[in-house]
């Protein structure tokens, strides 16, 4: 049984649209919460604000056929997200690869070799200069022999020549696909808020449609990398948008439930591509399945998913959001709603109340919202807060640094275990699948742990785990004592690391908007988001120093994420407990804390 303090805050929390691969909080040109609360005595004119939305929204049938409908469909997007997430482990396969022999000569006077394990292996970067007159090297000239064992497999590694001196470029080209999510956050998501959730993913999902086409006729690697950042920034906008307009599909009631399962479809993603890998070896024919199908049957999108509800009602237009309570209503086969015409009057009453009041009848050129993104937010006390009060106070500073340090351990070690995933030994398609297994379990887990242990200790548990079992796949040697391989067992460690940092990423976000108050949540959330994409971006480049140190990176993660477990507990519990709202109360409860 949970208090209702708790369930009033997990409502908050959700229709601030917190979501795994950022965060995005829907602060509309108009929203809802700008509008005026009155009390019921004053008129029939009256209107509750967002609690009006959310009664309309119940009497739409919760989770009715048109409901599931959309989320099947939205799910499916948010599904394909993870293709192109997870695709370079594919895409950049290396099969191993040697010089290729001079011509006119056999290969073992064009190329040295050593014996390494009981196998002849031809050297990867050097050829004889002349072997007839010595034993000098120099560079390959003649370019690579890769070793494929089915020679119908392609990568971006064969065809661009990914090797030698050339090999960090495989890194790069991730490192850049990180750096457009990261750009997408800044520059297209907030593009929904003035143009609408719809319209956006829609408009991405088509233009990703045909970039990622073009990337298969890629004629070299620099025009690859750039076609890597458009998906990437394409990418991370369609995932938000479609968490975002799937969130505000249902009412508060119905809302967790969805949220929380949404997540399937990301597993589900990492699954089917290991199936699609399996099947189509050639990377470019695997980039146009990834590509194509899912983003141009979205064109019918258009006329099977509805605008967002609360968005059109935001921004007034209630001849629009009448259309699309009456398709629910139709579709869901429900009666009409009474005084509907009167209720939605109220909302663009009020819309237009608000605009006179705050631009003296003039077409704002700038929102509310959009002015406190730049100055800081508004704490209803007169005054705007800046990123500098996360560092004013004692209580606040702790919690900051250590929320920052967190962000970015979660997504270093969620995306470094997905790079370094292709070098663990066993089937790579195989593994890709289990890798998104893992996740399904972690998903129930941490829904039923954040129910009854409460948010800290479901963190800290998970990056324990993880931290340890990362440890432990470095450690482990590769054959036990009567020479039985122990590859079976290192798969194993690294998996129930995948499982610990998906359950611990799955809650991390939850609780930044529980630790840290109203006044200031949005911009503490947007930079502890800025640390998660550090660790995004830094985590390809682990698969550099893999190559160096082999599976040295799980032991980088496992030391950081054991940091981080011991390190939560600094923190306080937010379970059960009200949100704050000031800075104050944050400084207060910590106080308490201290004093008992």
């Amino acid at each position: 049984m949970f208090s209702e303090s708790s369930a009033e805050a997990e409502a908050e929390l959700l229709s601030k649209d917190l979501t795994k691969g950022g965060v995005q909080t829907r602060d509309h040109v108009f929203t809802l919460a700008d509008m005026p609360k009155y009390s019921a005595d004053n008129s029939d004119d009256v209107v509750n604000s967002a609690d009006e939305v959310d009664q309309l929204q119940q009497q739409l049938g919760g989770y009715g056929r048109y409901q599931i409908l959309i989320y099947v469909l939205i799910g499916l997007v948010y599904m394909r997200g993870g293709w192109h997430v997870w695709i370079p482990g594919l895409q950049a396969y290396d099969p191993g690869y040697h010089c290729a022999a001079t011509p006119g000569l056999h290969l073992n006077e064009s190329v040295p070799g050593k014996m390494e394990k009981g196998v002849w292996e031809w050297d990867t970067c050097k050829q004889y200069t002349n072997y007839s007159v010595n034993n000098h090297t120099e560079p390959c000239t003649n370019g690579w022999v890769y070793l494929f064992e089915d020679p119908d497999t392609t990568s971006i590694v064969s065809d661009f020549d990914l090797v030698c001196d050339r090999d960090y470029l495989v890194t790069l080209t991730s490192t850049i696909y990180m750096v457009g999510t990261t750009c997408s956050v800044i520059f297209l998501t907030p593009l929904s808020d003035r143009f609408g959730t719809k319209r956006v993913m829609l408009v991405c999902l088509w233009l990703q449609a045909i970039v990622g086409t073009a990337l298969v006729w890629s004629g070299n690697i620099i025009v690859y990398s750039v076609f890597k950042f458009f998906i990437g920034l394409f990418n991370m906008t369609i995932a938000l948008c479609a968490y975002v307009l799937m969130t505000e599909t249902f009412d508060a009631a119905h809302r967790e439930p969805p949220t929380i399962f949404m997540q399937f479809f990301w597993a589900m993603g990492i699954m089917s591509l290991a199936l699609f890998g399996y099947l189509l070896p050639d990377w470019g024919h695997l980039e146009l399945v990834i590509a194509l199908p899912i983003n141009l049957l979205s064109f019918f999108y258009i006329w099977l998913i509805p605008d967002s509800l609360p968005w059109l009602l935001s921004k007034g237009r209630t001849g629009k959001a009448k259309d699309v309570i009456l398709r629910f209503l139709r579709v869901n086969n429900l009666p009409d709603i009474p005084l509907l015409d009167k209720t939605l009057d109220k909302f663009r009453k009020q819309k237009d109340e608000f605009d006179i009041k705050n631009t003296g009848g003039q077409k704002a050129p700038v929102s509310a919202d959009e002015s406190q993104s730049i100055t800081g937010e508004n704490g209803g006390d007169g005054r705007l807060y800046t990123m500098l009060d996360l560092f004013k106070t004692p209580r606040m500073r702790i919690n900051s640094l250590l929320m920052f340090y967190l962000f970015l351990v979660n997504a270093l070690a969620y995306i470094g275990i997905m790079y370094t995933s292709p070098d663990l030994n066993g089937n790579r398609f195989l593994n890709l699948f289990l890798l998104g297994v893992v996740e399904v379990p972690a998903y129930i887990t941490c829904f039923f742990a954040n129910r009854f242990i409460g948010r800290r200790k479901t963190i800290c548990g998970f990056l324990f785990v993880c931290g340890v079992a990362n440890i432990a796949a470095l450690l482990l040697p590769a054959t036990a004592g009567d020479g039985s391989s122990l590859e079976w067992l290192q798969i194993t460690l690294v998996m129930i690391g995948k499982f610990a940092v998906t359950g611990s990423y799955s809650t991390i976000y939850l609780y930044a908007a529980e630790v840290f108050p109203t006044v200031i949540r949005n911009q503490a959330i947007g930079a502890s988001s800025f640390f998660e994409n550090i660790g995004s971006v830094a985590a390809p480049s682990m698969v550099l120093v893999n190559d160096q140190v082999n599976h040295l990176p799980l032991g980088i993660f496992g030391g950081m994420t054991v940091v981080g477990a011991a390190l939560v507990l600094l923190l306080p519990e937010t379970h059960n407990r009200p949100l704050p709202h000031t800075i104050e109360e944050v400084e207060q409860n910590g106080a308490n804390k201290a004093e008992r």
